[in-house]
């Protein structure tokens, strides 16, 4: 099909959904977008792909990961792996890249921006009450980290019905959950308050987690109408191994999946997971006054590295690397919003501090392979290295939407951000005879600006066709800038056209075609797996597709929730990509008109809900993904997977108050299939690249879980 034949054909797809509905709109108070208030579920004039997931269907999804919540909307590309840190990533953006890259998708939790650490994010589950996802370029209101995306996530807070509720569940793997959460409202003040312990002993072999926290907000109502809400979230969680799951080549991968004991690179690790923050909250006749100050400490400890270093050549006997990695932030928002029938606006201002320590020290002697220097160094019990990070924002945004028309409104929206980043490293190396202290440190700023430009056409009562491009942009970090000064900023640009709407049958869909052009991205020389080698801007991609959601009313005796994507994503230009060889050489590719790695042309999800009687409810889910490339030479290509998921959940009264069961079988059929698969050098030392020389994390098959909550 020639591209004037695609683009009529897209169109008229529009028309044709828009001319079912009705013919009049009435757009009623026209609301802007923000960064802080609580997540809006009206679209009616939103110009960008959002997708709102309600606190029903985090319930639904029964999900032990906020991964498997995210799949029931379309334009979700995860890897998912084990262990503790998440790392999201939306319509194959940073999908070439393994770990320690920043993955180009904000994430905010009742207005705190999330830094990662490592490129992921640690998250509470539990508390979540709703998630607002917003696809492609997204600096124009969320900074430097929104690529290709954000994820806003509101927790829990209390309502008019006093409510508390206790839940125990328990599961394959020595699963086991145990909730108490109350909220009560009272006449000058409401809080919540929730505490969780959730324990597993994990498929993989030694992949013990457990997470133990408490969270709550307390909101005192100065008058009719101002309040001012203290929240507070204090976790701790232990990860025996982080990244176990990992085996060598498809043979292990069949009859070794679980892993040894002596390959998973880290070791018990320790985390500490403290935000606090402070809302005003100040309602005027048509806008609002909304000032958050927070804080947010990430505190991490674990051993690593581990090192043959008795010589005997058939298993890792010690891990040589401990170290802190501990990240601090602290900032403070505002926003002043102005809603009226014909015109809305919003201006923010942020300013934000983070500081990153990350401190390291060798536990013994050991020799490796230097992938910059091509050559075997020697590291020595005793030797230290301390880093600290430092970055200061600044940055002014805003948002106008206009209603042109009753049918009409456009939306602009621009935000100015300028970012200061400091870093020092302080090394104390042994050479063999003499000890010697070594500092390093660097500075650098930063000006971006990035905007958003869109059109929302109500076309009849219950549907819209809506436009919109948008920038996104993301900083080097000043220790990779000390080692190549010329690197420069990682720019997206998102152009999308879609319709939402409701059916007369009462079905909401919602359809998108996108194109993200990613120009200079930011990833190791190298390619996957490249430590040790500079960071540089190694190409640029392009990212085309159409995303597809429609969901029934889920109050009908029979309701559905369909999620699909169809995705290509290639490199447009990249520099020769280097696979690094058994024997310590190298080989290079040129790799431009390759796809992206690990993203499926097609993905699909599917919810099936019947409510039998009205006290059981019965549901089931089905996931699917194509093939993909496990390299980014595209020369091994995966299977795609198809899971099942069942779950039955049964409702009763027990003195006047709600009592619930479920029992739930995630992989139904007990398929096998790779969570993650990446190529990125010979491990077998044949001298070629295949199938046995891949990194997979095979999934644990067929579990369950089973639980009870009471609700009074």
């Amino acid at each position: 099909m020639t591209k004037i034949k695609l683009q009529k054909a897209i169109f008229l797809s529009f028309v044709t959904c828009t001319s079912l509905m009705a013919s009049d709109v009435d757009l009623g108070t026209i609301s802007v977008e923000s960064s802080t208030i609580e997540v809006n579920s009206d679209l009616k004039t939103e110009s960008s792909s959002v997708n709102i997931i309600s606190e029903e269907t985090i319930e639904n999804v029964g999900s032990k990961n906020i991964i498997d919540i995210l799949k029931t909307i379309p334009g979700m590309t995860n890897v998912a792996r084990t262990g503790e840190i998440l790392q999201f990533r939306f319509r194959g953006v940073g999908n070439q890249s393994f770990m320690g890259e920043e993955p180009g998708v904000a994430i905010i939790v009742d207005g705190v921006p999330v830094k990662s650490v490592s490129g992921g994010v640690r998250l509470n589950l539990q508390d979540i009450k709703t998630i607002k996802v917003v696809k492609g370029s997204a600096s124009y209101l969320y900074g430097e980290a929104a690529l290709s995306g954000a994820v806003i996530i509101t927790t829990k807070r209390a309502n008019t019905k006093n409510t508390s509720s206790i839940k125990a569940e328990v599961g394959s793997h020595g699963y086991k959950e145990t909730e108490i959460s109350t909220a009560h409202t009272l006449e000058n003040f409401a809080f919540n308050l929730n505490g969780t312990y959730r324990k597993t002993d994990g498929y993989w072999t030694e992949s013990e987690m457990w997470t133990k926290s408490v969270n709550g907000k307390f909101t005192y109502f100065l008058d009719d109408s101002s309040d001012v809400t203290f929240g507070a979230d204090v976790t701790k969680k232990y990860d025996q191994t982080g990244s176990r799951g990992t085996v060598a080549g498809e043979t292990e991968a069949k009859t070794n999946p679980k892993g040894d004991s002596d390959k998973g690179y880290t070791k018990d690790s320790g985390i500490d997971l403290n935000k606090y923050f402070v809302t005003y909250n100040k309602d005027f006749d048509n806008a609002n006054l909304k000032v958050t100050g927070y804080k947010y400490e990430d505190l991490y400890d674990q051993i690593s590295n581990p090192q043959d270093t008795d010589n005997d050549t058939s298993t890792s006997n010690v891990y040589v690397n401990e170290s802190h990695d501990n990240l601090e932030q602290q900032g403070i928002k505002t926003e002043y919003t102005i809603e009226e029938n014909k015109i809305a606006s919003l201006i923010g201002l942020e300013y934000g501090e983070q500081k990153y320590t990350d401190k390291s020290k060798t536990l013994a002697n050991y020799s490796s392979y230097n992938v910059r220097s091509r050559s075997t160094e020697k590291y020595y019990a005793g030797e230290t290295s301390d880093t600290i990070s430092e970055e200061t924002t600044k940055a002014i945004y805003g948002e106008v939407k206009y209603g042109i028309t009753e049918k009409l409104t456009t939306t602009v929206n621009a935000r100015h951000n300028k970012q200061k980043k400091e870093y020092t490293t302080d090394k104390h190396d042994f050479d063999g005879s003499t000890w010697s202290d070594k500092v390093e440190s660097n500075s650098n700023s930063f000006t971006n600006n990035a905007y958003r430009l869109g059109f929302n056409y109500n076309s009849s009562k219950a549907a819209n066709i809506y436009t919109s491009v948008a920038t996104g942009f993301e900083t080097p970090d000043v220790s990779d800038l000390q080692e190549t000064p010329s690197l420069k900023d990682q720019t997206s640009t998102t152009y999308e056209i879609g319709s939402r709407g409701v059916t007369k049958n009462s079905a909401s869909y919602d359809v998108t075609v996108f194109q993200i052009d990613n120009k200079d991205i930011i990833a190791y020389e190298e390619g996957t797996y490249g430590f040790g080698s500079p960071m540089a801007n190694v190409g640029d991609s392009r990212h085309r597709g159409l995303e597809l959601s429609f969901k029934s009313d889920q109050k009908e005796t029979f309701s559905y929730s369909l999620a699909y994507t169809y995705l290509r994503a290639k490199y447009t230009s990249h520099l020769p990509h280097i696979v690094s060889m058994q024997d310590r050489s190298s080989k290079t590719y040129d790799i431009v008109g390759n796809d992206i790695p690990r993203v499926s042309d097609h993905t699909i999800n599917l919810f099936l809900n019947y409510r039998l009687t009205s006290n059981l409810k019965l549901i089931s889910e089905i996931y699917a993904k194509s093939g993909y490339w496990a390299d980014e030479m595209n020369t091994i290509k995966m299977d795609g997977y198809e899971v099942l998921n069942l779950q039955a959940k049964y409702d009763t009264k027990v003195s006047g108050n709600k009592l619930e069961f479920y029992f739930k079988i995630d992989n139904v059929l007990d398929e096998q299939y790779y969570r993650a698969a990446f190529l990125h050098r010979d491990k077998r030392g044949e001298q070629g690249i295949d199938r046995e020389d891949l990194s997979l994390v095979v999934d644990p098959g067929r579990v369950y879980y089973t639980g009870v909550k009471y609700t009074f």
